[in-house]
């Protein structure tokens, strides 16, 4: 729960300011590239992570990616303004740290849980995440606007340093701590980079997540980047434009904090796995639609402050639950390709579509994207009718 709560908090506290510092040097219509720049540095990092989590074990890897990111928050807050290309560096930088971090939590979670337990426990951890996101997003929202966007920063670093101490007695009361290589609990895991690749092609459990996986996070990404136009064009100040960001998630904090505590619980205990994954992109299908016929920016804002919602809640507790069932190298390789890769990976598929109706459609590029996303939500419903129907299998849908 500690560490779930530092590593929300923190992502709370450096995302409203790095997402801010990056359009105000670059603008909202470059977020596309950025995108599409990310998709070979989460390529390696995946790799990397595959081959050296057998021979580093959990906590030297982790310490191998929270180092750095404390180092890179200190020099940006230091010296983002005399360097603020560096903003692009940052803002890559934290949506693969993230999802990291969340990575090398999740899996050992779900090595040590079981089905009867994940309904009710997996929500629950979840929500003390929620409480991180509100908590850390009163940084943003109240200090922005007195100390600057850049400085901001400053304010993660006491919170990695709680996450260490976590991060590491969670490992020993877990039985993780020792090398993954000599640790029976992991068993032997080759140190093959493109493991996690192969084993996605032979279960269709996982290919059905990361098929969520990809329509989750393009449809995400496609509002985005209509939620950041808006946003640029109404909010012109940085720090404003900060602030507004920080009450934004901070609000999206809140509500999560009822879904996570409450929602996946009533849903996978009553509605059944595939019930409850199939409501989601039908809530997601109507609000596109109301989208189309009312183009603005309140509905824009409900739009993606619904999806996100969703996607740190209810969809995320659901799409782990999926995981409990299978074997431990799925757990870790797998995952990892999913989570890490596939995750950010999919907006690049997302940067592609918006750049290509960039150069064909110029400025009716906007209006075409709501229903290029009724379309991957229509897709989305389908997915769970066909991949995810009743079969022999451990896990009761």
């Amino acid at each position: 729960m500690v560490c779930s709560f530092c590593i929300t908090s923190g992502y709370a506290i450096t995302r409203p300011a790095t997402s801010s510092i990056f359009i105000a040097k670059y603008t909202a219509g470059f977020l596309p590239y950025v995108w599409l720049i990310a998709l070979p540095l989460n390529f390696i990092v995946v790799s990397l992570y595959n081959h050296f989590l057998p021979i580093l074990g959990c906590f030297r890897f982790f310490l191998l990616t929270l180092l750095p990111t404390m180092g890179l928050d200190l020099f940006s807050a230091l010296f983002l303004v005399k360097f603020p290309f560096f903003s692009l560096i940052l803002h890559i930088w934290k949506e693969i740290y993230v999802m990291l971090m969340f990575q090398q939590l999740w899996s050992i979670i779900h090595s040590k849980t079981k089905m009867s337990r994940a309904k009710y426990l997996y929500g629950f951890l979840f929500g003390i995440g929620g409480f991180g996101t509100l908590f850390g997003s009163l940084v943003p929202s109240f200090f922005a606007t007195k100390v600057g966007s850049e400085s901001i920063l400053f304010f993660s670093l006491p919170i990695y340093l709680i996450y260490i101490i976590a991060y590491y007695f969670f490992l020993r009361k877990s039985d993780f701590l020792k090398s993954q290589k000599r640790d029976q609990k992991i068993g032997k895991l080759k140190t093959n980079a493109f493991q996690g690749f192969s084993l996605i092609g032979t279960s269709r459990v996982l290919t059905f997540i990361l098929l969520l996986v990809i329509l989750m996070q393009v449809s995400s990404t496609l509002m985005d980047y209509q939620f950041s136009h808006f946003v640029q064009e109404k909010i012109p100040d940085k720090d404003l434009r900060t602030q507004f960001y920080g009450r934004f998630w901070g609000l999206i904090g809140t509500i999560k904090l009822f879904l996570q505590f409450i929602a996946p619980f009533v849903l996978a205990q009553f509605l059944g796995l595939r019930v409850s994954h199939l409501l989601i992109p039908i809530i997601f299908f109507f609000n596109a639609i109301g989208y189309l016929i009312s183009p603005t920016l309140s509905m824009i804002s409900y739009s993606f402050f619904i999806i996100k919602t969703f996607d740190h809640s209810i969809f995320n507790i659901l799409k782990e639950m999926l995981y409990v069932p299978l074997k431990m190298d799925e757990k870790f390789k797998a995952k990892a390709v999913i989570d890490v890769f596939a995750y950010r990976s999919s907006k690049a598929v997302a940067s592609v579509l918006i750049i290509f109706l960039q150069l064909f459609f110029s400025s009716q590029a906007l209006p075409i994207l709501p229903w290029i996303q009724t379309l991957l939500f229509s897709i989305w419903v389908s997915l769970v009718f066909f991949l995810l129907r009743p079969k022999k299998t451990s896990v009761t849908f």
